[in-house]
């Protein structure tokens, strides 16, 4: 129940700060990940990164493209799912005010946490998401 609203506030957070940027959440997640890689990723590598299935993030990518915030390496749409999607100009802009959005948010929730306990709770989520992972894993080996 934690989890789910601690998830529900960073929605909520996404939702609200996005708009100023006049962009929608998962935008964010993309142009923050793609501003992790200057090289650019493909849909398939973007998806893994946000976390979200490879059709949303398509979706996401387009109407990103047609904000001018992205372009595809390959101009041929056929090809377009191993195609590098990379920032544009301006989309780095974006992508850096948003990082920058980003650990002002985060500095103003840890603010009364010690490094230690920051650390150790960031190894303990961690730890707690790799075992979620193995277990998802080993659901899926059984079907």
């Amino acid at each position: 129940m934690s989890v789910t609203r601690a998830y529900k506030y960073i929605q909520q957070i996404k939702k609200h700060e996005s708009a100023t940027f006049g962009i929608k959440g998962i935008h964010v997640m993309c142009m923050v990940a793609l501003g992790k890689y200057p090289e650019g990723l493909t849909v398939t590598e973007l998806a893994a990164s946000c976390c979200e299935d490879k059709a949303a993030i398509s979706r996401t990518v387009d109407s990103l493209a047609e904000k001018g915030y992205v372009v595809y390496e390959e101009a041929q749409v056929r090809r377009r799912w191993r195609s590098k999607i990379m920032l544009t100009d301006q989309g780095r802009e974006i992508a850096k005010g948003l990082e920058g959005l980003i650990e002002e948010i985060v500095g103003k929730i840890k603010d009364d946490l010690t490094t230690e306990q920051e650390a150790a709770f960031y190894r303990i989520f961690s730890g707690i998401n790799d075992r979620l992972a193995e277990y998802c894993e080993m659901l899926e080996n059984r079907e």
